[in-house]
């Protein structure tokens, strides 16, 4: 995404507006495609190499700005081989020393055979297998991978990537949802969900949802972290037909509100997200149908009424042969806050089917373990893991929920 120092924007009666630029401009779609001819240019480049043509084409467009953070989206699309495991300065040293020798003793520092020779001499032909004296330095090293996009496409992510660079400085987001289709909102759900972001839920109106979020702002610890994670999240709301953004943003030593709907035109460069699963819930799933035979993971999570007008969107569902099912919440290291309010709606409404694991990193929080402590729901229901929870722990949680459902409804534990 873009760096502060690449974001436009100006003041409108106090709100921030994004400059965003129009995907349809020839001028600028010229400007894409040369940058991205550049990206594409066989044999690969090396880092040097793209920052110089990029350099060249930056400085012929009238706003270098926009030009500079085109080619910052780019860069970020690029992977480039690193030089290895050899000592390329203890190199450089054995190579400057016989130089320094051999110059001494007067030979011809230009030619070729002098070259050879200190190489030779210094003992580093064999280090060196055929690779440059300096290809450890970041300038040389070379592209192996780019994940090309069409000009268009680039233009569209550079509107999406000026909200996002705003985002990782914004306090509490209020985000309106609606859409047509449940599975719609279930998917922006899951977005939330999968960068690790938590919110209080309530509907809106028929076929819409509020989201409260907080924001890097708001967060004590890791914020630069946190403040990543919801930017990455942002995209999946351009994906609605219907949505709405409420915040403020720190914006040159001031906090300015920042107000954005489906009216901006912005589209989100997401695609196909069901068809990827992070490796650390793909083996959790794995683990869980290899090892347990009493429970499975369910294909769908739906919504669980909290009380009044609050909704929990958990993060996985099981069930078991006799019916009984149960929903899993996870609060990881910068959730203190929503899992301060989770149980406190735990302790009143106590027949919720739900258990929680809870990061030993939020448990560093004073008043987290206070309130873990305290609550007797905690004790029967939730349980602690470290960056993710292991099925053992998840299961002997589930186990404990359903006997002490059990017991609430007079039966035998």
């Amino acid at each position: 995404m873009l760096t502060k120092e690449l974001i436009r924007c100006r003041l409108d009666k106090g709100r921030l507006r994004p400059c965003f630029v129009d995907p349809a401009d020839d001028a600028l779609l010229q400007v894409a495609e040369r940058l991205l001819t550049a990206y594409r240019s066989q044999p690969a480049p090396t880092r040097g190499e793209l920052e110089e043509n990029a350099a060249g084409i930056v400085a012929t467009y009238p706003e270098p700005i926009v030009a500079r953070g085109l080619d910052k989206l780019l860069a970020d699309r690029c992977e480039f081989a690193t030089a290895g495991e050899r000592d390329y300065p203890a190199l450089r040293a054995a190579v400057f020393r016989v130089a320094g020798q051999a110059l001494r003793a007067g030979a011809p520092a230009a030619a070729e055979s002098y070259r050879t020779a200190v190489l030779e001499r210094a003992g580093v032909v064999d280090a060196l297998a055929g690779t440059d004296l300096y290809a450890d330095l970041p300038e040389n090293e070379r592209l192996v991978s780019f994940r090309d996009l069409g000009p268009r496409q680039l233009l569209e992510r550079y509107n999406v990537g000026l909200v996002q660079a705003l985002l990782l400085r914004a306090s509490r987001l209020e985000v309106t949802v609606s859409s047509a289709e449940p599975a719609a909102l279930r998917r922006v759900l899951k977005y939330l969900r999968f960068f690790r972001l938590l919110a209080r839920i309530t509907p809106d109106s028929p076929g819409a949802l509020r989201l409260h979020i907080d924001g890097p702002g708001s967060i004590l610890s890791e914020a630069k972290r946190y403040g990543l994670q919801l930017a990455c999240f942002f995209p999946a709301l351009c994906g609605l037909a219907a949505w709405r953004l409420d915040t403020e943003v720190e914006w040159k030593g001031r906090r300015r509100p920042l107000h954005l709907t489906e009216a901006a035109g912005l589209v989100s460069p997401y695609r196909n997200f069901s068809a990827y699963v992070p490796e650390e819930i793909r083996l959790f799933h794995e683990h869980f149908r290899r090892t347990v035979t009493d429970w499975c993971v369910t294909g769908q999570t739906p919504f669980l009424h909290g009380g009044g007008q609050e909704m929990v969107f958990p993060d996985l569902s099981f069930s078991r042969a006799d019916g009984t099912v149960c929903h899993l919440e996870l609060f990881h290291r910068w959730h203190a806050g929503p899992l301060l309010d989770r149980l406190r709606l735990l302790r009143d409404g106590p027949d919720l089917p739900l258990i929680i694991g809870v990061d030993h990193a939020l448990a560093r929080d004073p008043a987290v373990a206070a309130a873990l402590a305290a609550s007797d729901w905690f004790q029967q229901r939730g349980f602690m893991f470290r960056d993710y929870p292991t099925v053992e722990k998840t299961l002997a949680c589930l186990t404990r929920a359903a006997a002490a459902a059990r017991v609430g409804q007079g039966e035998p534990s």
